[in-house]
């Protein structure tokens, strides 16, 4: 070689494609954790993954199909896959019918889910449903209040109800 040929450039890190991050560095912490807990109780034999049978207990024994419609659809699609699960493959499935509530898309999901009506605003009827799920014990009144207070600190349209955008808004400034 020359002493004027250049070695050939050799490949930078910025080169490389990223690593796509796993769930556990997408989802809060907390979120992974109670996650991991779910799966250690439908894990009933300690074995690190949950097979038909134990999806099928955990069915019956909840009665989740007269409950929750959306957390029945999670169960149902683990149920589908008719094979043990792992860890990851659970949060696979689980978080992307959940969406992440780090990025806008995943907030959409999220808003999606719970714009029961598809009129591109969660109103207070969709908020009343959302407390009961969480098994939130909010009067009407104090439901108001809360949407009240959003309208007013988000400076939004209406508070009355929030459409995507608004949502978007108010969710992004907890996630800071």
């Amino acid at each position: 070689m020359s002493r004027t040929a250049k070695p050939a450039a050799q490949p930078t890190q910025a080169a490389k494609p990223a690593a796509t991050l796993s769930w556990k560095d997408r989802i809060p912490a907390e979120d992974y954790e109670e996650l991991k807990s779910t799966f250690d109780i439908f894990d009933e034999d300690g074995s690190g993954s949950i097979d038909p049978e134990e999806i099928s207990k955990i069915l019956d024994e909840l009665g989740l199909d007269k409950r929750n419609p959306f957390i029945l659809s999670m169960i149902l699609g683990l149920k589908e896959k008719n094979k043990p699960i792992a860890f990851p493959e659970f949060l696979d499935i689980i978080c992307s019918k959940v969406g992440e509530t780090k990025t806008k898309d995943g907030i959409r999901r999220v808003f999606s889910i719970y714009d029961k009506d598809e009129n591109g605003i969660i109103d207070f009827e969709e908020f009343k449903a959302i407390s009961k799920q969480l098994h939130e014990n909010l009067t009407d009144d104090d439901l108001l209040e809360l949407m009240h207070n959003a309208s007013i600190n988000s400076r939004t349209s209406s508070n009355e109800g929030f459409t995507f955008e608004e949502f978007y808004s108010i969710v992004a400034k907890f996630n800071k």
